[in-house]
């Protein structure tokens, strides 16, 4: 059975930067480049564990991939 895929997505909520990991905020971060700097710290950990998974910044109504361990999206 493969292990879930660990969605780390920064966005704006709130007025506040956020990322949301499973329908659950963590945060709030001071600016969006500290919670994507957290947001793939820790999806390098879960990658390194064998998770897959994935930091997706949401503008809007749009995602983009900011890193993966994915080897056909990092392409």
């Amino acid at each position: 059975m493969p292990l879930p895929h660990a969605r780390y997505i920064v966005l704006e909520h709130d007025g506040e930067w956020k990322i949301n990991l499973d329908n659950r905020y963590y945060g709030p971060f001071a600016t969006q480049q500290a919670a994507v700097d957290s947001a793939t710290g820790t999806a390098r950990k879960a990658g390194e564990d064998g998770y897959p998974a994935s930091v997706l910044l949401m503008q809007g109504t749009k995602f983009e991939t900011i890193w993966t361990t994915e080897a056909d999206q990092a392409q």
